[in-house]
């Protein structure tokens, strides 16, 4: 009977801790060109950061949607996985390898 109760006990807290996860939304800027080779790079890149569920990037207005799960990643981590591909993002501009490396159709005007 022990055995039993100690195991509802256990279920009852681990629902507590699912329903509790933190999943978050955030939509920021990311400079891309005008194709979707540009979407499914910076979507590719996003979702290869360990905690994120999904990303959408909006070719017409430059912004990212992305879904994650803030005890396993930061949106600063995801926004600097994004510069390292070679994107700029609002806290981190891409090295200048990294945006060579980008395909022409895929490469933007930088601000200085």
């Amino acid at each position: 009977m022990k055995t039993k109760v100690l195991s509802l006990v256990t279920l009852l807290m681990l629902s507590v801790v699912t329903v509790f996860a933190a999943e978050k939304t955030e939509t920021f800027e990311v400079k891309g060109g005008d194709c979707e080779e540009c979407k499914t790079h910076i979507e590719s890149t996003t979702t290869g950061v360990e905690g994120v569920t999904s990303a959408e990037w909006d070719v017409e207005t430059k912004k990212l949607t992305v879904v994650f799960d803030d005890e396993v990643t930061t949106l600063d981590s995801i926004e600097m996985a994004i510069a390292q591909a070679g994107n700029d993002t609002p806290n981190y501009k891409a090295p200048e390898e990294a945006y060579s490396a980008l395909p022409e159709c895929c490469q933007y005007e930088k601000e200085e």
